[in-house]
């Protein structure tokens, strides 16, 4: 199809979103705000996914490698047809014949050995907010020509005024969008890939800012670029498996567009005397449809839209959708990352802490979103919900009152929306610039760049609320990478305090210690506490070599780092412990780093030795006490807990204790804790695995 056939079938398929047709679920994760004195058609049929978890008729198989003949055999014996197939993934999606048991076909694909993994099509939802449809609410006096509000792009340049409906702002609660285009606008080379309900192509802000396939020629009918998809030259519709990605969403008769709206916040044509300002003036758009006219979309259409988009020269892939934990498209998001992606996703708007996908996988730049006044979107603010937050929220970004593109079928053009939807392509357009004005960085680099540039929220340093904070374009591009400390240094410096690592060795690895991971120098010399208070980074081992960034602070008397960002970069083998003998372990004071003491009760002395909290030791004695998940390990020192025990304190809830009066060597983790009505910290030994703990006698 070529573009003189465009209008047409982009009207045939505008019409038939409005009368309803199968859809996929994603549900975007903003608010669509209604104009209610417009006359309004009549109410379009909900989606088939509507109210469901996932698709009753389809499964997801991933099969192991080398098994094609196997899978071949075992979708003809299952009597399922092939709907998609994601080769770089390994991943097919079957559908059943009409009438099928969904879980007993279930357990015929788990149950073969040529299946890795087998489950069904989620749905993915968007989290919807949705404002009265008042239209000066949503277009203000302006869209009636009486002139006596105007709406603003707040979130690029907050001068006080908020959004223009009355209530106000903070001056300067906003990206710093004039200071950071004063120092770069953005590079055609950065293509920002929007996995949504489309584009309108044909918006005067976007016209010129959709991604072309160069590689492609339009209308000829063959897949010239060989990538699999024909005629794919300006994106592609993967719920409708065409080469046509117009953005037809619509709410109550209206074309609000999500896609459209998210594009132009993104990447708008900017500088050229039209209409609104994106933040990356000079990125590309690339058109992924994978949601219907309802904002419903499934797993495996929105998996494929992002390994499309990391094989087709995308640099930054913006989700704002939310749904179910989904294994396909947390596959397709890994293999965007190892690709060299950056994955930007809205956190959801239900105002909760639940973990909302894709936003929670670790290689997600997780976004929630500002009010005019730099808080976190509340119910306040949106009537209902609010921005969502929990251990995985990376940053924030405007998120209410935001005004951006829509339909060039409704009034003027545009639109006003809040919601995280909003806010996560804030975040996708700096990242874009940041990428321009440093072409040569990975997408770790750019990630970590844009978290330790934002300016803090809430409570110092990250918080589950705010995480790094609100987002900040001019110092993302204006700010060197912190030098590197040692781990001497950064227990010197107040809690609060930014700090960065490079070069230092892991001693755990992810998950042996709830809620924590340690570093140690090279040469063993010192060690700390890296603490998260959600789940802790995974795919680490003791060993790997990494840098860091997080904030300075304290966790019941020992020195920590917070939610530290880790990228690895080498291996230098599982480290050795230190031996130590009971009373040396924690040491003398170093810095702010307290050491222990060798009894609870006065007098109080300190233990002798160098500090070696943080740092992989190992000790050995008789087992005096044994409880739930800790035993007191005594070498003979005798060391008093201020109690009847005897001995270092030894915390394993992941392992099995020795038994009573058993003599065993224990490596773990020198550290230290103030209990309840002491001043002073204790020593802790916290063994890693149940390798560990030897058993002596």
């Amino acid at each position: 199809m070529g573009p003189a056939d465009s209008l047409e079938r982009r009207t045939r398929k505008t019409e038939t979103a409005r009368r309803g047709r199968p859809a996929l679920t994603i549900i975007l994760a903003c608010a669509i705000a209604l104009a209610l004195t417009l006359p309004l058609a009549a109410a379009p049929a909900l989606s088939p996914l509507a109210g469901r978890t996932h698709a009753e008729d389809q499964i997801i198989v991933r099969f192991r490698p080398g098994q094609e003949h196997a899978a071949a055999l075992l979708h003809f014996a299952a009597r399922t047809e092939l709907r998609r197939s994601i080769p770089a993934l390994g991943v097919q999606t079957v559908r059943l014949r009409k009438g099928a048991d969904l879980q007993k076909a279930l357990e015929r694909y788990r149950s073969s050995p040529a299946v890795e993994y087998a489950g069904p099509n989620h749905v993915l939802r968007i989290a919807t907010q949705r404002w009265p449809n008042d239209p000066i609410l949503l277009y203000g006096w302006d869209y009636l020509d009486l002139g006596f509000i105007i709406l603003y792009q707040w979130g690029l340049y907050n001068d006080g005024s908020g959004s223009g409906f009355g209530s106000g702002g903070l001056p300067r609660a906003d990206i710093k969008a004039p200071e950071a285009w004063a120092v770069e606008t953005g590079s055609p080379n950065v293509v920002i890939a929007v996995v949504d309900t489309g584009i309108d192509y044909t918006h005067p802000d976007l016209s010129a800012k959709v991604w072309r396939n160069t590689r492609e020629i339009p209308g000829n009918g063959i897949d010239d670029d060989g990538n699999g998809f024909v005629d794919d030259w300006r994106g592609w519709d993967f719920t409708n498996n065409d080469n046509d990605p117009w953005d037809d969403h619509s709410q109550d008769g209206m074309d609000v567009q999500h896609g459209t709206f998210v594009s132009a916040i993104a990447a708008a044509g900017t500088n050229d005397g039209v209409g609104m300002a994106g933040v990356s003036w000079g990125s590309p758009v690339m058109a992924l449809k994978v949601m219907d006219s309802n904002g419903y979309g499934l797993e495996d259409d929105a998996a494929a839209a992002v390994v499309y988009a990391a094989d087709n020269g995308a640099k930054i892939i913006n989700m704002s959708l939310t749904g179910e934990d989904a294994p396909a498209l947390r596959a397709a998001i890994q293999y965007a990352w190892s690709k060299g992606c950056l994955i930007v996703a809205a956190s959801g708007n239900s105002g909760t802490s639940e973990d909302t996908y894709p936003a929670s996988y670790p290689e997600v730049l997780s976004v929630g979103a500002t009010n005019e006044y730099d808080q976190r979107c509340t119910a306040a603010d949106w009537g209902q919900g609010g921005s969502n937050y929990g251990s995985y929220l990376d940053v924030m970004a405007p998120g209410n009152n935001i005004l951006s593109a829509t339909s060039a079928i409704e009034p003027q053009g545009y639109f006003v929306m809040p919601g995280t939807s909003a806010a996560a392509p804030f975040v996708a357009g700096v990242a874009a610039l940041v990428w321009s004005r440093f072409p040569d960085w990975t997408n770790q680099q750019v990630f970590n760049q844009i978290v330790r540039t934002c300016d803090d929220l809430g409570t110092a340093g990250w918080d589950i609320f705010t995480g790094w904070g609100r987002v900040n374009a001019y110092r993302a591009l204006t700010e060197t990478p912190q030098d590197a400390q040692s781990i001497g240094a950064v227990k010197d410096l107040l809690s609060g305090t930014s700090v960065a690592l490079r070069g230092v060795v892991l001693s755990t690895s992810s998950g042996e210690i709830p809620g924590r991971l340690y570093v140690q120098e090279q040469n063993r010399s010192c060690g700390i506490l890296l603490y998260y208070q959600g789940s802790v980074p995974s795919g680490l081992q003791s060993g790997d070599v990494v840098e860091l960034f997080g904030t300075v602070g304290q966790i019941s008397g020992e020195r920590a780092i917070l939610g530290a960002q880790i990228t690895k970069t080498g291996f230098a083998g599982e480290p050795r412990p230190l031996g130590m003998t009971n009373r040396t372990l924690g040491g003398a004071q170093m810095g702010r780093q307290q050491g222990v003491v060798d009894q609870y009760s006065f007098p109080r002395k300190m233990a002798t030795g160098l500090n070696n909290i943080g740092l992989l030791v190992s000790t050995w004695g008789k087992v005096t006490a044994v409880g739930t998940d800790w035993f007191y390990l005594d070498d003979g020192t005798g060391l008093d807990d201020g109690g009847v025990n005897t001995g270092v304190f030894v915390h394993c809830p992941n392992v099995v204790r020795p038994g009573l009066n058993r003599y065993v060597r224990v490596t773990g983790i020198s550290g230290c804790e103030i209990q309840q009505g002491s001043p002073v910290p204790r020593r802790v030994l916290r063994p890693r695995r149940q390798s560990d703990i030897e058993i002596i006698k």
